[in-house]
């Protein structure tokens, strides 16, 4: 009697989660206890600790989804293998719209009026209402007329995205900057001995220091020194999204033996990206200072910016892998690294511009601050449009295709004489 075959990659994906999903488990635990003995004595920021636990439980719940349907394949059930459908339709934009201007109202005034209590029993759920809807958004419109793929495998690049993938950037990121950082160091104590000394003393202050305005007027002379300015411009804008538009549609990578199309591994990559963005941006959003508004409400641009760029990655990966196209594949993704790097670049001037007050550069606020923000907002619609236009671009292929396959069957049909 024959047996079934262990399905690998189903299985090991599905071990990836329930890892995943333990680590959570004990995260929202511990923040969830801290946040409640915070708010009781008064200490510590019990609001973020609670809008953090409350987005690790809800990433928890879309990986417990994600791997019901991963269970589905490792078991062998046919269904697994059925053609995934988003329920998406226009209508979708208004209810998004609505979210986010209750979202950012409620949460706003909440986090205004500074009130621990209130803060923690509104700001978590306005943080995830803010968030998750224009990612579900974006991606219902960058894939409306596409096919996605089977439904395991598109929870598995899901679940994946954030999971695996965000952990080996952040460890490769962070490698590199601790290199970055010990290499200055080591240049510093060899050429430039009493600066390294200064700075040695003043990080030891800063571990007891915390008023930021002296913490500020301390590193002052450094943050403004073109070689810190022009190194950190290289990490943020060059390093950094080489990595992660290498590594954001990790599981597209994974499985782009069996995608079938480019078109697909367009999609594959735009959930790859939104799964990462969902996760960066839950993170950033864990935040119970009057800016709350300001930081869950830039993340929208943010979104776009990950989901369009892999999502031409994604499309270049699966191009490379199925036509043999190479460049197509060098090409998306050294455009969406530039894409990236323009963004990182736009926005830490724009953040290095806002406290230029502090480090004695007012000039930077009114000279840099205004033309980069616009940037900033112009290049979130440009790539609205792209991903927008890209997808019109993929359904017309897709419609041909789809046309000149009917057509060669029917001329393979051979009537009886």
């Amino acid at each position: 009697m024959q047996t079934k075959k262990t399905h690998w990659p189903s299985l090991l994906t599905l071990l990836i989660f329930g890892i995943s999903i333990l680590f959570l488990l004990l995260i929202v635990s511990v923040l969830g206890i801290s946040s409640l003995i915070d708010l009781f004595r008064g200490s510590g920021d019990a609001v973020a600790e609670m809008i953090r636990a409350a987005t690790n439980g809800f990433e928890i719940i879309l990986l417990l989804l994600c791997g019901w349907f991963v269970l589905q394949k490792v078991m062998g059930r046919e269904h697994a293998d059925l053609p995934f459908i988003l329920p998406f339709a226009d209508w979708h934009l208004l209810v998004v719209i609505g979210f986010a201007v209750v979202g950012v109202t409620v949460g706003g005034l909440a986090a205004y009026t500074e009130i621990p209590w209130l803060g923690w029993l509104i700001l978590p759920v306005t943080t995830l209402l803010v968030i998750v809807p224009p990612i579900w958004l974006i991606f219902g419109y960058g894939s409306r007329g596409l096919e996605i793929g089977s439904r395991w495998r598109v929870f598995a690049v899901l679940g994946l995205g954030m999971t695996i993938g965000p952990v080996i950037m952040v460890l490769i990121e962070l490698a590199m900057l601790a290199g970055i950082i010990l290499t200055g160091a080591i240049l510093l104590a060899i050429l430039e001995p009493a600066t390294f000394q200064e700075l040695m003393r003043i990080a030891e202050i800063v571990q007891t220091e915390t008023n930021q305005e002296v913490l500020l007027k301390l590193m002052a002379p450094y943050i403004s020194n073109p070689i810190a300015i022009t190194t950190g411009i290289v990490y943020i804008a060059i390093l950094v999204p080489l990595i992660e538009e290498l590594l954001k549609p990790l599981a597209v990578w994974v499985f782009a033996a069996k995608i079938e199309t480019p078109a697909q591994g367009f999609v594959l990559g735009l959930l790859s990206g939104g799964a990462f963005a969902l996760i960066e941006s839950l993170n950033a959003g864990a935040d119970s200072t009057v800016t709350w508004p300001v930081i869950v409400s830039v993340r929208a641009g943010t979104s776009i910016l990950h989901m369009t760029a892999s999502a031409l990655v994604g499309w270049g990966i699966v191009s490379a892998f199925k036509e043999k196209k190479i460049g197509r594949l060098f090409g998306a993704y050294f455009s969406a690294v530039l894409i990236h790097g323009i963004w990182n670049a736009s926005a830490a001037g724009a953040g290095l511009s806002a406290i230029g007050e502090s480090i004695g550069k007012p000039e930077w606020l009114f000279n840099f601050a205004p033309a980069l923000v616009c940037g900033l907002l112009v290049m979130g619609v440009g790539m609205l449009a792209v991903l927008l236009a890209s997808n019109r671009k993929l359904r017309n292929v897709s419609r041909l295709l789809t046309a000149e396959e009917s057509n060669s069957k029917e001329e393979e049909v051979q009537l009886p004489v």
